[in-house]
């Protein structure tokens, strides 16, 4: 019995995703993972190797431009991790390119060199491992030029013998510097909303006034959710008139009107963040 249940928490987790949000939340938009005391030990010899790889094979070329121009070397920018415990060590790049913002690539080492497997944008926050292998990447991509979405995105890594897949499994959207971040969070809960219309917002207040020029809207509604729409609250907040906002994370097959996204943008469909009222919602099972 104690291990069915554990088996439904995990299906919980896993299905909504709560754990993942507040692993993004830990770390700001800008942080990269350190791979610090995961390099091999001779990890100047493979770097120095990788780029003769990328030079005789003409890659990277974007990448070497825009090194060039922030006076640094590509030898600089690449970390040596054994990733699939091969005892070869693999190459991640994570550094700038000839566009808006940085590129993560990881290459993958072979018996003939290096195969890149995976391309973001952006960073790379923080990874988690199963045993000697790599197992998931936790990637934010804060959007280029004035974009102000901040998209958090887990990938579950998988292996036929040596060689990685990458697999999309989650995915998060939030407005980058408008919803406010809560300081401490509760055990979540699940939520269903119990109105017609209702409004999530950026903040834990209402605001139906205040202009925001650069999203072109008026106060701090961020989304329009419909009765029955359900979701996960990980965090409360009390605003000066006494009422209880929750820090929310709505269900990824729910469409909110009048929002900050456009969902034909997203081959994966994300989950949604804010905040709601917490008077006209039921807690239920799940």
């Amino acid at each position: 019995m104690k291990a069915i249940s554990l088996l439904l928490i995990l299906i919980s987790t896993l299905t909504y995703g709560q754990d993942y949000q507040s692993i993004f939340d830990r770390y700001n938009p800008s942080y990269s993972f350190d791979w610090s005391g995961f390099e091999v030990t001779d990890d100047y010899d493979v770097k120095l190797k990788f780029v003769e790889f990328v030079e005789a094979k003409g890659l990277l070329e974007g990448e070497l431009k825009a090194l060039e121009m922030f006076d640094t070397k590509l030898r600089f920018e690449v970390r040596a991790v054994d990733l699939n415990n091969d005892k070869l060590a693999d190459i991640i790049y994570q550094g700038p390119h000839m566009g808006e913002g940085s590129v993560v690539h990881i290459f993958i080492q072979t018996d003939s060199g290096f195969e890149k497997s995976f391309t973001t944008m952006q960073g790379i926050v923080t990874v988690d491992w199963d045993g000697e292998r790599l197992d998931k990447l936790y990637v934010k991509n804060w959007g280029c030029c004035a974009d102000p979405n901040l998209t958090n995105s887990v990938y579950q890594v998988s292996f036929s013998n040596s060689n990685p897949t990458f697999k999309l499994i989650w995915e998060s959207v939030e407005l980058r510097s408008f919803v406010t971040k809560p300081k401490s969070t509760f055990e979540p809960k699940r939520f269903e909303i119990a109105m017609e219309q209702y409004k999530l917002r950026a903040n834990p207040w209402i605001d139906d006034v205040t202009a925001n020029e650069f999203l072109g809207i008026t106060g701090n509604t961020i989304g329009i959710l419909k009765q029955g729409f359900k979701g996960t609250a990980y965090a409360a907040s009390e605003d000066e008139t006494g009422r209880i906002w929750w820090y929310v994370l709505i269900d990824k097959e729910y469409e909110l009107e009048n929002t900050y996204i456009n969902y034909e943008y997203h081959d994966f469909k994300p989950h949604l963040l804010g905040w709601i009222s917490s008077r006209f919602v039921n807690e239920i099972e799940n």
